[in-house]
């Protein structure tokens, strides 16, 4: 994946917490990369001390870098990721996105722990406990995602996850999201989205909307979203550090201003 904001590929940190869509070429595009690099795989694991490199690039060409980056940050070894990988290569090649849950029953109790690795899942896989939605995402690397139905949630086995921007937010929201947080720490990318997902979703108790959810593919419903922050900022401001309310001010001000540009 080489989004890109203003002619630029996004930063790594901007990578881990966004996700799109598969486009229709998705799973061919796939193959076509397992074919080329699976040999490549098996010779880097083969020559001692060239592997990890190696098997790093190779890794990247069929899963994707922000797997391949995610998978390094979470431990997962290059054999369990070559071992995900050819699990979506069966997946792809046997059309089981269209019957996720089915094929993911069927496999061996291994190759659903490399699923579960990949995905940093805590507890196994109970394939007869996850919808369809759930199964699917398991079945795409890191950094792809499908949200069927809709709620801005995306569940991936039985964890629901969100990323930001959504994938119904209008192309004007990413590139502004993408240029204000450029040079950010992946955990403050990760904090600013969480607050701005929760307010255009409405925050949840219990599954259950406890605020009024605003309209994803609008991009008033952003504009909106942040003149309410940089309103609260003022109100509260007597409550937070000077740096806290700096840092904030700073931020929902240059996105306002992106967004309205």
């Amino acid at each position: 994946m080489d989004i890109r904001a203003v002619g630029q590929p996004i930063s790594a940190s901007q990578r881990h917490s966004y996700s799109e869509t598969p486009d229709s070429d998705f799973c061919q595009t796939f193959q076509s990369a397992y074919a080329t690099a699976a040999g490549r795989l098996a010779e880097a694991e083969a020559v001692a001390g060239e592997a990890g490199p190696r098997a790093t690039e190779a890794l990247e060409s069929i899963l994707g870098r922000t797997h391949v980056e995610l998978a390094a940050l979470r431990g997962v070894d290059s054999d369990t990721q070559a071992r995900y990988a050819r699990v979506l290569g069966e997946a792809y090649g046997s059309g089981a996105m269209d019957h996720a849950r089915q094929f993911l029953a069927g496999l061996s109790a291994e190759a659903l722990e490399a699923v579960r690795r990949n995905h940093a899942l805590a507890d196994p896989i109970n394939v007869g406990a996850i919808s369809e939605e759930g199964a699917r995402n398991l079945l795409l690397p890191e950094g792809y995602s499908v949200d069927l139905n809709q709620d801005g949630f995306d569940e991936v086995g039985a964890a629901r996850v969100i990323h930001f921007p959504p994938k119904a937010a209008p192309a004007a929201v990413r590139e502004a999201w993408f240029q204000a947080t450029a040079s950010m720490e992946a955990g403050d990318v990760m904090t600013y989205g969480l607050m701005m997902h929760g307010a255009i979703y409405g925050l949840r108790i219990d599954d259950t909307a406890t605020t009024v959810p605003k309209k994803p593919d609008d991009i008033d419903s952003y504009r909106q979203v942040v003149a309410d922050f940089l309103a609260a900022l003022e109100d509260q401001r007597g409550l937070l550090t000077p740096e806290q309310y700096a840092r904030d001010k700073d931020f929902f001000t240059r996105l306002g201003a992106l967004l309205n540009a």
